[in-house]
């Protein structure tokens, strides 16, 4: 995933997508409703309810595509990076099960935020000291080929995966 959360447009049905499964979250007092990634809605490769899914969802198409549909990109270039996009994604989750944190449920910054406050309250030790290293730079790596590959507009510091 490459944002934390889905922010629903106005003409998006709340009460529909709730009753299909997602959670639904306001932020703020006045915010519009929003759903935490990873999505309820995404089955391996594919969304269970894509004709259905929320209007951000129809209109955003990532950089990674745009560049294949311009053709500054070949599809083999293009799957090998989503093939290395997985695989850090896959290394950050394995990390966090590692170091105690299991909620596959949360995106995984906000995991790695949480996981990085545990450890720094409990403190490090010798089981945790070389997976968090490893995990902060995983999260990096993954961080820069979101940003580089799938989401430019989300420069550095902003929330990503």
């Amino acid at each position: 995933m490459i944002f934390g959360d889905v922010q629903l447009q106005p003409e998006d049905d709340a009460v529909r997508l709730q009753s299909l499964g997602f959670p639904l979250t306001k932020s703020g007092n006045r915010g519009s409703p929003k759903f935490l990634q990873p999505c309820v809605a995404h089955d391996g490769c594919q969304c269970r309810i894509y004709a259905e899914r929320p209007k951000y969802c129809c209109d955003f198409d990532c950089l990674l595509l745009k560049n294949v549909q311009a053709s500054r990109l070949g599809i083999q270039a293009a799957r090998r990076i989503i093939t290395d996009a997985r695989k850090r994604a896959d290394q950050v989750r394995s990390l966090l099960r590692q170091l105690g944190d299991t909620d596959e449920t949360l995106p995984l910054a906000s995991r790695f935020r949480r996981c990085t406050q545990r450890l720094e309250r409990s403190g490090f030790d010798e089981v945790t000291a070389d997976p968090y290293a490893e995990l902060t730079v995983a999260i990096h790596r993954l961080n820069r080929i979101i940003a580089e590959a799938f989401y430019p507009g989300c420069g550095a510091g902003g929330e990503r995966v």
